[in-house]
């Protein structure tokens, strides 16, 4: 599964970053100047950063597994489910379980992009502390906040699906799933599940179209294996493929990044060795 192919990259690049440190430690009368000594022990912090994400997986499969086990466990003849003791209608379970998941999604996201920035993004997009570095905005739509092929080869083999995901996220947020007063899902009741409605599969498709032109169907590695549009009748088979995009992307990400440092470093440490 791609969750545990990214916890694993990340504590890859936890002992990494720490290895780096320890090493640089090795020779306090490094020639290397005062700055980049003390930039490269912030790789130290990095790291506990790297590490304590590790922690936010497993929440959000647990979230997905919920999700997955809700119909089976709502009463069909009353569309009731118990949720921690109350008795609550299917569709609002629903809502709830799907806005869970998609809220750890993101903050598993935007907690790796801000932590390894650093290595990966411009001086000033680290420094901006109003607009954070985020997969989307800054890894896949444009290529000025960090390096052009890292940018370039998120975008073209995971830029659809991170996009889509992204779409539904905001949507479940900020609208509470409702577009002109329509629902996203087809119905209320247990029988309608997590189907998409045609309003709401518009809403995905004018989002993508209005707000993310730059990315096209196209780029995804999905082509051979399922064609777009995605489980339409089943939100949340559309966000697990979409999530398991967005884990390889960011287990590319933080490879690619932490594997510059520990080249970088060894690199500069040839001189004092």
């Amino acid at each position: 599964m791609t969750a545990e192919k990214l916890k694993q990259r990340l504590k890859e690049s936890v002992n990494d970053l720490k290895n780096i440190v320890y090493e640089f430690n090795l020779f306090p009368a490094s020639s290397l100047h005062t700055d980049c000594l003390d930039g490269i022990r912030k790789f130290d912090t990095m790291a506990n950063q790297l590490l304590s994400i590790c922690d936010l997986i497993e929440p959000r499969e647990h979230a997905r597994q919920l999700l997955d086990k809700l119909p089976a466990i709502t009463d069909p003849t009353t569309d009731l489910v118990d949720y921690h003791g109350t008795k609550i209608p299917f569709s609002n379970a629903r809502i709830l379980g799907f806005q869970g998941y998609l809220s750890m999604t993101w903050t598993i996201c935007d907690s790796i992009t801000t932590a390894i920035a650093p290595l990966i993004c411009t001086e000033s997009t680290c420094k901006d502390r109003s607009n954070p570095p985020q997969l989307l905005t800054h890894f896949i739509k444009d290529s000025k906040y960090s390096s052009y092929y890292s940018a370039y080869f998120l975008k073209v083999n995971y830029g659809w699906a991170i996009g889509v995901s992204y779409v539904i996220r905001n949507h479940f947020f900020h609208d509470g799933a409702l577009w002109n007063g329509q629902d996203f899902f087809a119905g209320k009741n247990l029988k309608d599940g997590f189907e998409i409605s045609t309003k709401g599969w518009e809403f995905i498709e004018k989002e993508m179209a209005d707000k993310h032109n730059r990315l096209s169907k196209e780029q995804n590695r999905l082509g051979l294996t399922i064609q777009w549009p995605w489980h339409q009748n089943n939100l949340l088979k559309l966000l697990e493929l979409c999530n398991d995009e967005i884990d390889e992307a960011l287990s590319c990400l933080v490879g690619w990044s932490v594997g510059m440092a520990k080249l970088q470093a060894g690199y500069l440490l040839e001189r004092d060795r």
